[in-house]
């Protein structure tokens, strides 16, 4: 029983180490000393190292059952298979907070090992940062936590996981969703940095923006997948049904989504900067926030919450105090803060960015309002329930805003836009949706809520489709090439702005596949008997009786459904009831439902029931239309994010000049595009030539002073070298070879 003294241990050294590196750092940047950064440095190390030796123990106790550990006992089993016996550590809650200590600590060590060069400066106070939140989190995990505790009497078998859990998207949706959560802090910890050092320009943003833009991929993925997880295991025939978790998820991906788009007009325009502080910090914030409402067991109501724990006070003041520390920071720094330019028209990328920021932040509060009301009404004498109805209703038309701004946004040009050229341009995107609802209402599609959501999701498609159009005919005017040599060269000098474009078409086919499966959704109950069938939107479901299975100490009977369409077969389905040999999965049976996958709809059916030896079974099948269209969005998603985040360091580093030759190539194009008019144009080619220029020379100058600094150090190492050859007996060979009259000078 060595693993539970040494792993806790281990969990104090690293509570220890994190405030070691949290002071050392700081002071060491404040004062001027880097022999304490270095001694912070190599205390962060040390957190990581301990906190991964935890892991590591505890994993090991999980892997080889051992069960006088109280966390292994309470979530392991003989029964429970390897993978699942592994996955078990954030199968609950004092494992998971363990988990999220070690990738917070992991974050920071990548960020040891690789520091930004963009923001060398903000380092050593972004690193305390994270040193301190660490701190928070390994006193949590070591002291009310308690995940090495151990039991007076240890049992011959374990509970085991839930059944629900035993399933592929465990391994992977709890995993992705802290790596997306807790990569929330690194943007929060650059932000508030540069905040307390009162550098709020272009180094905080360019790093927390590529940053915040990776943890936003990640959520999703992890977003994605839970809902997937959802869709085939629960048997409800839906994939989202805003559960106050499931909420807590979307929050920080809403004002992620916010925080990233408006970063953009900072970086290019130096605007929005309060905006940007405050969203980058509410984001953040939100994160600590659904970490307290599924670990301390206040939403009773979700079935994804843990357990009430004593985690959960401390979790409620961290959210307290990192509220105070963004609002205080932001208010005193509100001077440094103030925009470098004005709006010069809301007919722009900036306008529609900053009605972004309103769109995002109104969902953002509908969701939460909605989230709290049901915990909070207990409280004032009165029990107050906010179903899944109020959350479709109160944000489905907000939903839509965005959808419209995600087409809208790629035909405005940056600060000014012709009026005339940008209706030009939309009248494309929107005469196709128009014909494409007329289409859909000719075809008898209804309610209309569902038409104009599709057509809406079909506008930003177009939209994204025809800008990038716009795009290669202005490549080709420019290039005497091929359209495939025009786009690939297109998409490849800007991966940020073409991957965003993939970005946006992927929500456009995310929503089709929502609206579709939750208009056009046909569901049936029945009973049969075996040789039976009944129809369901066309296809015949025919029983033909019950099997069963024993494996892995899980007994599976499923019922036997073939499933033809005008007499042709289309599939045979297996839904099944599970029920296991331990103690957390015995008490009743779960259902799994059978899920046959289509383009154009899933058939879905749960197996609610059945007789003894089978001969009656009760069924409910659903159809649910495009609902693969969620996943294969999902994909585009994954795929867009990641390519907007191919490596351009060398970008992220320059100078200003560069930036600005950035800003004017990107005029070139969206006047060949047509967007912006020609007297617009050469107004603002003058006026960045005008900066253009004046930011090389004074580069030329910074550069010409490094040289003279160079040459001077460079002459100054010299003299030091002859002084010590001719302290170590040496003096012909040093006035040798010493200039004439050197050594007078000397």
């Amino acid at each position: 029983m060595w693993i539970a003294p040494v792993g806790t241990v281990a969990l104090w050294v690293a509570v220890v180490a994190a405030l070691a590196a949290c002071a050392g750092l700081y002071l060491g940047d404040r004062l001027g000393r880097p022999e304490l950064i270095r001694g912070g440095r190599l205390a962060f190390a040390i957190l990581l190292a301990s906190v991964a030796l935890a892991v590591g123990l505890l994993e090991t106790g999980l892997i080889r059952n051992n069960f006088a550990l109280s966390y292994v006992a309470e979530h392991s089993s003989l029964q429970t298979p390897l993978l699942y016996r592994i996955g078990a550590l954030w199968g609950g809650a004092r494992g998971s907070l363990l988990l999220w200590l070690f990738v917070l600590c992991a974050y920071g060590g990548f960020i040891l090992a690789h520091p930004p060069r963009e923001a060398r400066t903000l380092l050593p106070t972004a690193l305390s940062i994270m040193a301190a939140v660490s701190a928070f989190f390994a006193f949590l995990v070591a002291g009310p936590a308690l995940p090495f505790a151990t039991l007076a009497h240890a049992p011959a078998d374990g509970a085991g996981l839930n059944r629900l859990l035993r399933d592929a998207a465990f391994l992977v949706h709890p995993v992705v969703l802290y790596l997306g959560y807790v990569g929330f802090t690194v943007p929060f910890a650059f932000g508030m940095a540069g905040l307390i050092k009162g550098e709020t320009g272009d180094q905080w943003i360019r790093v927390t923006q590529r940053w915040a833009l990776t943890a936003w991929a990640l959520l999703s993925v992890g977003i994605l997948v839970g809902a997937n997880w959802s869709y085939h295991v629960l048997g409800w025939g839906g994939y989202w049904s805003f559960d106050p978790v499931e909420n807590v998820a979307l929050l920080p991906w809403l004002t992620g989504t916010a925080f990233i788009h408006s970063a953009m007009v900072q970086e290019r325009r130096g605007m929005l900067k309060v905006w940007n502080a405050a969203l980058v910090a509410g984001t953040y914030i939100l994160t600590l926030f659904g970490t307290f409402l599924t670990r301390s067991g206040v939403a009773t109501e979700s079935q994804h919450t843990f357990s009430s724990s004593p985690v959960g006070g401390y979790l409620l003041a961290a959210v307290g105090m990192a509220t105070a520390l963004a609002v205080y920071l932001i208010g005193s720094r509100l001077e440094l803060l103030a925009d470098d330019r004005r709006y010069e028209s809301l007919v722009s990328k900036e306008g529609a960015f900053l009605l972004n920021n309103v769109v995002f932040l109104s969902i953002s509060l509908t969701v939460l309002v909605g989230t709290l009301v049901p915990i909070l009404s207990p409280y004032f004498g009165q029990e107050v329930s906010i179903g899944t109805p109020y959350f479709e209703r109160v944000t489905a038309p907000l939903f839509t805003v965005v959808l419209l701004l995600a087409g809208i946004g790629p035909l405005l040009a940056w600060r000014r836009a012709g009026w005339r050229e940008f209706v030009r341009h939309l009248l494309v995107p929107l005469c196709a949706a128009a014909v494409f609802a007329f289409v859909l209402a000719a075809a008898g599609v209804h309610p209309l809520s569902a038409t104009i959501g599709l057509a809406c999701a079909f506008f930003a498609g177009v939209a994204v489709l025809f800008d990038f159009g716009l795009g290669v005919a202005a490549r080709l005017q420019m290039e005497n090439t091929g359209v495939l040599t025009a786009a690939y060269r297109l998409v490849a000098r800007n991966p940020r702005r073409y991957g965003g474009y993939a970005v946006h078409l992927a929500i456009a086919i995310i929503a089709c596949g929502v609206v579709a499966s939750h208009a056009f959704q046909q569901q049936a109950e029945f009973p049969l008997r075996v040789g039976q069938t009944a129809e369901v939107g066309g296809y015949d479901f025919t029983y033909e009786g019950v099997g069963t299975t024993l494996g892995a100490g899980i007994q599976t009977s499923y019922a036997r459904v073939t499933v033809t369409r005008r007499g042709q077969f289309v599939a045979n389905m297996l839904p099944a009831a599970f029920v296991g040999t331990d103690a957390a999965t015995a008490s009743a049976p779960t259902f799994l439902p059978a899920i046959a996958p289509g383009f154009y709809r899933d058939l879905y059916i749960v197996l609610e029931g059945y007789d003894q030896g089978g001969a009656t079974a009760a069924l409910n099948v659903i159809i649910n239309p495009l609902v693969d269209w969620i996943w294969a969005g999902g994909v585009l998603l994954v795929a867009g994010s990641v390519f907007s985040l191919w490596p351009r360091r060398a970008m992220l580093a320059a100078p200003r000049s560069h930036r600005i030759f950035a800003l004017w190539s990107e005029l070139e194009y969206d006047y060949r595009m047509g967007k912006t008019p020609e007297p617009e144009y050469l107004a603002l080619r003058a006026q960045y030539a005008a900066e253009a220029e004046r930011a090389l020379g004074a580069e030329r100058a910074e550069d010409a002073a490094r040289r003279s600094v160079a040459a001077l150090e460079s002459r100054i190492a010299a003299r030091v070298a002859e002084i010590a050859r001719l302290g170590s007996g040496e003096p012909a060979l040093a006035v040798a070879a010493a200039p004439a009259g050197e050594g007078e000078r000397g």
